[in-house]
């Protein structure tokens, strides 16, 4: 009979040894457990900070006396990267556009015709457009392969 602490021949270090064959494997899947959801959370706040910014922009251009002249798309944009405080977020905000909107399974906006009315028989609107992007640095490279690091969100807000 062996008594305690003593191992059969030739099976000393095999737990070391399975040991350091699992570690990596275990780190990889740690690191892509933290990954995703740092990845998750900079997509929310891309999305709220767009949300934000056409929020500002509705409010702004409701409060003033109708014409153009008051939201600027700078104000608009500081707006936004005030919202989402990433310093390397990068937005674009296009001019105020007077449009119509075509629907169907993705509503879009199309120029106004000659007539000035609308195809579905509406006043044409005033819109803005808010992008923004923000490349999320993953901790483990491989988490690129499996999810894409752009992280980008897209609003259109009507004014008037």
């Amino acid at each position: 009979m062996m008594g305690e602490g003593h191992c059969r021949p030739g099976k000393a270090g095999v737990a070391a040894l399975e040991f350091a064959l699992v570690t990596p494997f275990l780190l990889a899947i740690l690191a892509g457990l933290a990954d995703f959801p740092l990845a998750f959370w900079y997509r929310m706040v891309v999305i709220s900070a767009v949300e934000s910014g056409a929020n500002y922009a509705f409010a702004i251009e409701q409060n003033a006396s109708g014409t153009h002249g008051s939201l600027s798309p700078g104000d608009v944009r500081n707006a936004v990267l005030a919202a989402g405080g990433l310093s390397d977020m990068n937005v674009a905000v296009g001019s105020a556009s007077t449009n119509c909107i075509q629907s169907g399974p993705v509503s879009s906006l199309i120029a106004v015709p000659a007539d000035g009315v609308c195809a579905d028989g509406t006043m044409p609107g005033t819109f803005m457009t808010i992008a923004a992007s923000y490349r999320y640095a993953p901790l483990m490279p491989f988490y690129a392969m499996v999810a894409p690091t752009s992280l980008t969100d897209k609003a259109t807000v009507r004014l008037q």
